[in-house]
């Protein structure tokens, strides 16, 4: 009898080998790269790409606390099927992006402002993407799960090129990065969010979000039942990534 810690491991390494399967018809390709942060973190992030296309819209995918890029593993491939291009990234002190200077920390070492400056981060992703030339740097969307979700409404009410963002289970405060204050930066653009009924925390707070995005149009929130918490939606509900890319199709293709 297998775990449930096995179970997920063979699940991942199933979506692994699909993935591969996958990029090896044609349809996309996928690398490893990596940059540097404005305060000397190196990031580590995975890059896919419709083959054969130039100046494609792009997807920023920002994991959940404890997590990495690999959680976007099933998500990641379907965007780019749909001729997205996406950068899955490993933030500050998860996965392979542990190295601040000439020292090496985890998530468990992070303070509250480590976390706040994470923003970083995503400033860093969006110039890697600006450096490329097959991608259309003025049609960007953020995608988070939790904690990452917090960070993509910080950041894209900096950033006029992000046209909407989607979030899996925000909350009004993680580790010290709100949501509530950037509300009003993010203003009129197309906003989503998902949740569970009884994640309570994230559930009452996209609440609270909901009534102060009151500019923002459209505004979506989808509520499903159980209690599955940030990327944990996407494997639970059968046709939320269609959602999603539906969503984007018309908020950041056409919007």
């Amino acid at each position: 009898m297998f775990g449930p810690k096995a179970s997920i491991r063979s699940l991942l390494a199933l979506l692994l080998v699909c993935a591969a399967v996958l990029a090896a018809t044609g349809a996309w390709a996928s690398e490893e790269v990596s940059f540097s942060t404005s305060d000397g973190v190196s990031i580590k992030a995975t890059f896919f790409r419709p083959k054969g296309r130039a100046k494609v819209p792009a997807v920023i995918l920002l994991h959940q606390l404890a997590g990495d890029r690999h959680s976007w593993n099933a998500l990641a491939p379907k965007l780019t099927d749909n001729k997205y291009a996406v950068l899955a990234l490993d933030l500050r002190g998860h996965g392979e992006s542990t190295t601040f200077g000439n020292k090496t920390r985890t998530y468990k070492d992070l303070t509250d402002a480590d976390y706040s400056a994470m923003i970083n981060d995503v400033r860093a992703a969006t110039e890697y993407l600006a450096s490329r030339k097959d991608i259309n740097g003025d049609r960007l969307a953020v995608i988070g799960a939790s904690i990452g979700a917090n960070l993509a409404l910080q950041y894209a009410a900096e950033d006029r090129k992000v046209r909407t963002v989607v979030l899996l289970s925000p909350g009004l405060n993680y580790r010290s990065l709100k949501t509530l204050p950037y509300v009003e930066g993010y203003d009129k653009r197309a906003l989503f969010m998902v949740v569970a009924e009884k994640d309570a925390y994230s559930y009452g707070s996209c609440e609270q979000i909901k009534e102060a995005a009151e500019k923002a149009s459209p505004l979506k929130l989808k509520v499903y039942k159980g209690d599955d918490h940030g990327t944990a939606l996407l494997r639970a509900h059968e046709g939320l990534g269609e959602i999603i890319i539906a969503w984007l199709l018309n908020h950041l293709v056409n919007g």
